[in-house]
């Protein structure tokens, strides 16, 4: 980046930005701005100010964090932790108006005092902000019963490029014309300024019961998993880990080859019952068996209770890789044997599953026992093998959408002033 192009936020745009969210609530850093709205309405505003003088706007998660950008422009940082409100609690239809500040994990607090729940998603997921969990679509954001965390929202509040607000409707999924809420969810602020969101709701469920297996090895945990989603069992969270992982995980051995299958299945208690049962007959199809009740118990406390951080003492996970059912073996296979040719040690676990397949989390060492490098050769070539085998990396965008989603771009903020640095191909 030319230095000499950057230029300066001008003393205009900011009495504008003061004028709106008043100076306590902004800090003039340079040639960037951060500011926090108290409302839709400000956020409306400042966004007017962006396209007048020609700035960018950036949205900046929970943690005050922003996406890497090369752009020129002087950057308003928006945070949006004072938007932190309930609107509207609709406890018959099960649908809660939320802004989008408000953390997951706050909501679920209020939630649960009535008996209420967003869904099984991973306490950890929702330390996030509302408007945060929409934005970014990641796999950790997903269960089975309930799938992604954007197939929670029947409706959103948004404010667009220029200034332009978008609501969409709540309405049954049978009424006629495109779905605009899908359309902003998982653009990362770069199609429209999440406010508010409309959420579908649950009852919490009545009993959770959890149960683990030992099975003779990797392939034959995955090809029970899904036997056991053919016959429509619906855990509320399953994961399978590795010998190597078991045992920094869990401290388990496994016999060399075998893994173990850990599950949690939740709802009323016969209906718990049903589905346990359903990934136990899978199980000793392929020639598993029980193991100890205790480490799935392990397992489900270090997802991390309400209100208390996930268990932080883990070894990082450096590799993430999605596939469809019928490839995830073979995607699997291919890491660990490049890993094993390169000298790099190589432990993994597997979870996410759905009917389109899951997600492989691998933890990769190389011969001095460090983690390897995103930008080594080493892991450079375990990810060509993994895309070789048929997976798909998770921090990559789809080359094949970029087109469309330029296009999208092209319509609704062809000045690029909304988070300009997200989303390219190949990010």
């Amino acid at each position: 980046m030319n230095e000499s192009q950057l230029r300066a936020l001008s003393p205009e745009a900011i009495q504008e930005i003061e004028a709106v969210v008043g100076r306590d609530a902004m800090q003039v850093d340079g040639r960037h701005c951060h500011v926090k709205p108290a409302s839709a309405s400000e956020v409306s505003q400042i966004a007017v100010v962006v396209a007048t003088h020609q700035l960018a706007l950036v949205p900046v998660g929970k943690g005050g964090h922003s996406s890497p950008s090369d752009d020129l422009r002087p950057q308003i940082f928006l945070n949006l932790e004072r938007l932190h409100h309930i609107l509207h609690l609709d406890e018959q239809s099960l649908i809660v108006h939320v802004q989008a500040g408000m953390t997951g994990s706050a909501l679920e607090k209020v939630l649960n005092t009535r008996d209420l729940t967003l869904g099984d998603f991973p306490i950890n997921a929702l330390n996030s902000s509302i408007g945060g969990l929409l934005s970014v679509r990641t796999p950790g954001k997903s269960t089975r019963r309930h799938g992604t965390f954007e197939d929670t929202v029947l409706g959103i509040s948004a404010i667009l490029s220029g200034g332009k607000t978008l609501r969409t409707r709540v309405a049954p999924r049978r009424a006629s014309g495109p779905d605009l809420a899908r359309v902003i969810c998982g653009s990362e602020g770069s199609l429209g300024i999440i406010t508010s969101a409309e959420l579908r709701i649950h009852k919490r469920p009545e009993s959770r019961l959890l149960a683990a297996y030992k099975i003779p090895n990797f392939s034959d945990a995955l090809t029970a998993v899904r036997m056991a989603l053919r016959e429509e069992a619906s855990p509320a969270a399953l994961r399978i880990y590795d010998g190597a992982q078991c045992l920094s995980h869990l401290n388990e051995r496994c016999v060399t080859g075998e893994v173990l299958m850990v599950v949690a299945t939740v709802g009323p208690t016969s209906l718990a019952a049903c589905d346990r049962n359903l990934i136990a007959s899978a199980v000793e199809a392929v020639g598993g068996r029980p193991a100890d009740n205790e480490l799935a118990a392990i397992w489900w406390q270090r997802r991390g209770e309400l209100g208390q951080p996930s268990d932080t003492t883990l070894p990082a996970i450096n590799l993430e890789v999605s596939a469809t059912p019928r490839m995830l073996a073979p995607v699997y296979q291919a890491i660990i044997d490049t890993c094993t040719a390169g000298g790099v040690s190589a432990s993994a676990h597997a979870s996410r599953f759905n009917s389109d397949g899951g997600v492989l989390f691998f933890t990769l060492h190389d011969k001095q026992g460090e983690l390897v490098a995103d930008s080594s050769t080493a892991m450079a070539e375990i990810k060509g093998a993994a895309e070789s085998a048929g997976a798909y990396l998770i921090e990559r965008v789809n080359p094949s959408l970029s087109q469309y989603f330029e296009s999208l771009r092209d319509a609704l903020d062809l000045p690029r002033h909304l988070n300009p640095g997200v989303l390219r191909s190949g990010k």
